[in-house]
């Protein structure tokens, strides 16, 4: 699989320069994609644009309308590899540089009301495992007559302690009870609900995955 190149990440390298040239197995979020249309970055592999105003790498006997002058890309795609290079590496190094075991007591969570739902719905989530003692997550998130739609740029299992837990994701709906688990892969955009109420325990790689929300 690729390289995700999220928003946030499109953001910090376009610092360096409205066009970014991605190595080929980069794949843009659709985030990332709509913050280069926002910010009027152009977005390259290679010779193909893939973001942008202008078409490039059309097919043999049609005039190409390069992005940008030739001469100016060469020099500076060396540049945007490195940097590029040097971003992914602070993307993907571990999320806890010193792992240790823990031990978090039932009696001391409290769930909170999750800031990032939409207005009206009652949505709650805390991490009991964060980046600051592994580099797996883990918490509890709850659901009252409540859906959150949302985009993850990292892997979750969910497992089912009480209520119907449902969960749409690229096409599928899954109605999953207590006692269930659930796998969401990396670049899945879902959408959690629950009919009733439902308290699920989750788990998250990499622990930081707040990092990578846009």
């Amino acid at each position: 699989m690729g390289r995700f190149i999220s928003a946030a990440v499109l953001r910090d390298m376009a610092k360096l320069n409205k066009t970014v040239v991605l190595e080929e197995d980069s794949v843009l979020t659709p985030s990332a994609k709509d913050l280069a249309k926002e910010l009027g970055i152009t977005i390259c592999k290679g010779r193909e644009e893939i973001v942008g105003h202008n078409v490039v790498g059309q097919s043999a006997g049609q005039k190409q309308t390069p992005a940008v002058n030739s001469a100016e890309a060469g020099n500076q795609s060396e540049d945007l590899k490195k940097a590029v290079q040097k971003i992914l590496g602070e993307v993907l190094k571990p999320a806890c540089e010193n792992p240790k075991a823990t031990h978090v007591k039932g009696e001391t969570v409290v769930v909170q009301p999750f800031l990032e739902a939409p207005p009206g719905q009652k949505v709650g989530l805390v991490d009991v495992i964060d980046s600051r003692v592994g580099n797996l997550a883990s918490g509890f998130m709850t659901f009252d007559h409540s859906q959150l739609p949302w985009f993850l740029n990292y892997d979750e299992v969910d497992y089912v302690i009480e209520g119907e837990f449902v969960l749409e994701v690229a096409g599928q709906v899954f109605r999953a009870k207590a006692g269930d688990v659930v796998y969401i892969p990396k670049g899945s955009q879902v959408v959690f609900s629950s009919p009733t109420f439902c308290k699920v325990f989750y788990c998250t790689y990499p622990a930081n995955w707040a990092d990578f929300c846009d």
